[in-house]
């Protein structure tokens, strides 16, 4: 299996991709360079050499769906699975990037690389932290992050149109007083919108590792900033190819697609006091589909015994997941809130 670094030309250190600066950087001499520089040098020099830039090793043992290959900076073993495309030695943290796994329909059409530096990460969590008075005070004190990962997680981008009728039930009410009697008056009508929209680049997760784990929750992306794939963006981070083909995530698609369809229409039924949906028949046409690598940051820590996942768009910065409640906090409050409130009943009870 062909695997590929990235040497610095000046101390032959390997160079990672730099969010901050969209560069190639050498941590070690502070070198950096374009990825276009990157790329021609290795182009022009080849692939195997021992000058600096890019180096390549094939040597590999499988078993099963899990291959092992000597670090060439090292000689630790090197573990990954059959998706994994950018990982690390676990000895020394020097890159690798398995270029045969990245050909051929394994090789994206475009990729949006990390603008959130690790260090911004780290930040952004414990940000998260801030104002949450349902925490625990310890969590927020002796809390520290165990694990930060930075990856590139296999996406479909979909383009689709959607054409189709929603009819809602909706009510107007009315009331009126005669003398000493006040009547309300139910008007009912049928609304019925239709029409067509185009969607373009839904994402959908080609991967079944990040299974629990909520994407949907960390877009959306900026695909204006989407670019032609090249291997260079990998180095220094964690890469799978997808095991869920494009045709398997349609379904997932469409089913968003029909659902911000309805939720648009629905915006346009206004004035009515009720308005539920009686009906829907909404089509879906298939447009282009894009297979990409779009940046994610997953960041563990752990706390009491029990391990807290976050996922954070490496784009963005948005960032997700579930944190511990402090049931002694949540108890207090909720009585202090019932205090009040049966205090204001009783005043308002008073008046009456």
């Amino acid at each position: 299996m062909e695997t590929l670094e990235y040497r610095c030309p000046n101390c032959n250190a390997y160079l990672v991709f730099d969010p901050k600066s969209g560069k190639m950087k050498c941590d070690y001499c502070l070198s950096d360079f374009t990825v276009d520089e990157v790329k021609e040098n290795n182009d022009t020099r080849g692939k195997v050499h021992n000058e600096g830039h890019g180096h390549t090793h094939s040597e590999e043992q499988t078993n099963g769906d899990y291959f092992c290959y000597s670090c060439p900076s090292c000689g630790g073993e090197i573990i990954g699975d059959s998706t994994t495309a950018a990982t690390e030695c676990p000895f020394c943290e020097n890159p690798t990037v398995i270029t045969q796994r990245l050909s051929g329909e394994f090789k994206p059409d475009y990729v949006i690389p990390f603008k959130i530096t690790k260090k911004e990460a780290v930040s952004a969590l414990e940000k998260l932290y801030g104002g949450k008075k349902l925490l625990p005070n310890a969590f927020t004190r002796d809390n520290r992050v165990k694990k930060v990962t930075g990856m590139y997680v296999p996406y479909w981008i979909c383009d689709c149109e959607a054409s189709g009728t929603v009819s809602y039930d909706a009510t107007r009410v009315h009331t009126f007083s005669s003398g000493k009697y006040i009547t309300t008056r139910t008007d009912f009508f049928k609304v019925v919108r239709r029409g067509t929209v185009a969607f373009d680049n839904i994402p959908q997760d080609g991967t079944t590792k990040l299974e629990g784990i909520h994407t949907e929750s960390i877009e959306p992306y900026d695909y204006s900033e989407m670019i032609p794939f090249s291997n260079e963006y990998l180095s220094g981070y964690f890469a799978d190819i997808y095991d869920v083909n494009s045709e398997d995530v349609l379904g997932r698609v469409a089913e968003r697609a029909k659902a911000s369809v309805k939720e648009s229409f629905k915006e346009t039924v206004i004035g009515y006091a009720t308005v539920s949906e009686s009906e829907s028949n909404i089509d879906i046409t298939k447009g282009d589909i894009h297979y990409a690598l779009l940046p994610v940051w997953m960041l563990n820590t752990n706390w009491n015994g029990k391990t807290y996942t976050f996922a954070m768009n490496g784009q963005t910065g948005k960032v997700v997941g579930d944190l511990p409640v402090d049931k002694k906090k949540f108890w207090k409050r909720t009585a202090m809130f019932f205090g009040i409130f049966a205090a204001v009943a009783a005043v308002v009870a008073f008046f009456i």
